[in-house]
């Protein structure tokens, strides 16, 4: 690793958000730092408290199950509305302002270690974008529903979530300083979205799309994260100011949209985060098997594709989580390199 330890993968990194050539394929892993949600569940003014209090700022009780890893779900048994005419009255939106954003930082670099930011980028994983607030206030049948007979609602609650995020970025940026920051909000199974293109066009793109580009404003990079089956809305992330979209699934036309995106944005991902390789018992062959199909298929175009992948863990305990996402980062790297020597 002589020359990998030489190699700026910071830089690389950079230049993949930035959509210009890589010689490496970029890897999430390496070269870039993730704190908020997405390392940890997050600032407990958005999922709670793991460790304490598991009611969020919005009112929403969370559990964190060691079948996900002891990420965040809403506890399925407590709803803060069932009418999306109640949420003036029900919904608490919080202010940012009052919650301890260093605090939370601090205890974050305490837990996962601080970031090296003269060899790592640092993005700050931020939960719950209105569809998936919406979907934790209620639930996703009763928030579909209310998307199809109260969009009037459904919007002016949009407005209120994405108005305390927009309110909460200086204070994000001047606790974690972060380069980029990813946008979770998935609107989408593995075989369609939840809703039609043109009801996210109407109800929750201009909320996307106003939340990106004060990211832009603020010198920050905005990362969207969906799962899912969501290539019917690339050229909306595109529109929305998007540098990449996050954790896409193989349910995707990864390759195609590389071709025809990948100078516009960027596709994280591509680990098949539905099959074996990320199954609690794929072994180390699979997985390494699976990160070198995904480095082969999407890398070679030097452009518009970075690694990311993941697999389940039925654990709390963070040397358990770090063991089984190390197998995928290292074999990421060694790989990597190899086809680098290789000219490939």
């Amino acid at each position: 690793m002589a020359e990998g330890m030489q190699f700026d993968f910071k830089a690389n990194y950079i230049n993949f958000l930035e959509h210009k050539p890589t010689s490496l394929v970029p890897n999430s892993f390496v070269g870039n730092k993730v704190m908020g949600f997405g390392a940890l569940n997050g600032p407990s003014i958005e999922k709670g408290n793991q460790f304490g209090d598991p009611i969020d700022g919005f009112g929403i009780k969370w559990e964190y199950p060691s079948t996900g890893g002891g990420a965040a779900i809403p506890n399925v048994n407590y709803t803060v509305m069932d009418d999306i005419c109640d949420w003036r009255e029900k919904v608490h939106i919080p202010d940012p302002s009052k919650f301890d954003w260093k605090a939370s930082y601090e205890m974050e670099c305490k837990m996962i270690g601080a970031p090296d930011r003269e060899h790592e980028t640092v993005d700050f994983g931020f939960g719950n974008g209105v569809f998936e607030r919406l979907a934790a206030l209620m639930n996703f049948e009763d928030a579909l529903i209310a998307m199809a007979t109260d969009p009037e609602e459904v919007n002016a609650l949009f407005t209120a979530i994405t108005d305390y995020k927009i309110e909460s970025l200086d204070y994000i940026i001047d606790a974690y300083h972060p380069d980029t920051i990813t946008y979770f909000d998935d609107v989408a199974t593995q075989r369609a979205m939840f809703m039609s293109p043109q009801i996210y066009r109407e109800l929750i793109k201009p909320h996307h799309k106003r939340f990106a580009q004060e990211c832009i404003k603020r010198g920050i990079k905005p990362i969207y994260h969906c799962c899912g089956h969501a290539e019917d809305i690339v050229e909306d992330m595109i529109d929305c100011g998007w540098a990449a979209w996050s954790s896409v699934q193989i349910s995707n036309d990864i390759c195609g949209l590389i071709e025809k995106y990948g100078d516009k944005i960027g596709f994280v991902g591509g680990y098949d985060t539905t099959g074996r390789p990320a199954m609690v018992d794929a072994t180390p062959e699979e997985v390494r098997a699976e990160v070198k199909r995904c480095l082969d298929t999407y890398g070679k175009y030097h452009k518009g594709y970075c690694f990311f992948g993941f697999r389940y863990v039925n654990s709390l305990d963070p040397a358990v989580l770090g063991a089984a996402m190390g197998v995928i980062a290292q074999t990421a790297v060694e790989y990597g390199f190899e086809l680098l020597a290789q000219g490939k």
